[in-house]
Parts: structure tokens; sequence; C-alpha cells
């Protein structure tokens, strides 16, 4: 597996240019929401960032309760400590419903499987952190 970046988000030595938010179920319908500053180009290259960079979440996809992960292009420290981001449980087994109140910032909303993914794609071409 490829990836198109000469040098991975989480090598560059640059500033953050977006924030993610883990979404975890605590049970029930309690949700954690746990921003984060990283770095990258587009979405996608910064959840590899968050993934992969040291102290990121990489541990976290392996854990049962991630429902997904919320990145927004731009640093907003008062919408990284309160992130507009509202979880609701979806229909189905395992299913989360998620509304982002975007205010206009480029965002996007990585289901769990997506992050999953990423993460066995990362791992496959770069390994363990």
């Amino acid at each position: 597996m490829t990836f198109d970046w000469k040098i991975p988000p989480w090598q560059r030595a640059e500033d953050c240019t977006y924030m993610a938010v883990m979404l975890t179920s605590l049970g029930g319908e309690e949700v954690s929401l746990i921003s984060e500053s990283v770095r990258g180009d587009d979405a996608t290259e910064a959840l590899a960032d968050l993934l992969m960079g040291p102290g990121g979440g990489g541990g976290a996809v392996l854990q049962p309760g991630l429902i997904g992960v919320v990145v927004r292009r731009g640093i907003d420290v008062m919408w990284m400590a309160q992130p507009p981001i509202q979880v609701q449980v979806g229909d189905g087994e395992g299913e989360w419903n998620i509304a982002v109140d975007s205010g206009g910032a480029e965002v996007t909303a990585f289901s769990v499987d997506d992050v999953h993914k990423l993460h066995t794609r990362l791992q496959a071409a770069y390994g363990a952190k």
C-alpha cells in the first residue's frame, strides 16, 4: 500500500493545521470527546497523524468503544474545548449518528470502519509506531 505524501504527516516538522476529535462510547448513550491538534494537508492526512503520531490515537482504534473521528480544518481553541458535535445511538446494533455544526469550517467525519481501514493500511505500509 502506498500513500501520495513524500513525508508522512506524523514525521513532519510543521505546525498543526487540523483538529481531530475522537468519539468514544462510555456505555449506554454516554460519549467521550477527546480533542487533539494534528498535522496534514487534508483530513485523511490529519487522521493519519492522529493514528501514527507520538501520543496519538493509534491505540484507540483497538478499543471496542470507538465511534469515529471528526476532523476540522484550522485550529480553534473554543471549538477544541467544546466541539459542536452531537452523537446519538443509531437504529442498528453498534450504529451511531454523528451531527456536526461546522460553522462554515471544513469538517470530515470518519466512521469507526474508516478509521480501522486507514489504520490497517498505515500499519501495512509503515509498521508499528
